[in-house]
């Protein structure tokens, strides 16, 4: 009998398909270190700043609950909705704009207020 033949251990990648593979990871690795910082960038054209000019407060009791998949998280009772209308002088225009009741008590009529533009008319 004839003894089997050495075998053969051939490389499988080359150094170029390892400088290749190399260089690709590294530009994913740069693509997504790009699209975090530009999402840790704070909102610039979006924001508007205004005064206070009324309050509105509509009663409606509603009991709001919070769910994830199929458990239910939490639930809480509002007391209605609250408004505030910021009067922004660069838009020459006038915003309801909702918020929390801490938030709502806490500013009064004249107060500057910042908050972030509606979302059908973001830019």
């Amino acid at each position: 009998m004839n003894p089997p033949a050495p075998r053969v251990v051939i490389p499988s990648t080359t150094k170029r398909d390892a400088l290749v593979a190399i260089i690709a990871g590294l530009l994913v690795l740069v693509f997504v270190g790009y699209g975090i910082m530009q999402m840790s960038r704070p909102v610039v054209g979006n924001k508007l700043t205004g005064v206070v000019v009324g309050k509105v407060f509509t009663p409606q009791k509603e009991q709001i609950i919070d769910f994830s998949g199929r458990k239910i998280t939490s639930t809480r009772e509002i007391d209605g909705e609250y408004v505030l209308k910021v009067r922004v002088e660069k838009e020459n225009r006038v915003y309801e704009v909702p918020v929390e009741k801490p938030m709502y008590e806490s500013k009064k009529e004249g107060d500057e207020m910042t908050f972030l533009r509606p979302e059908s008319e973001q830019r």
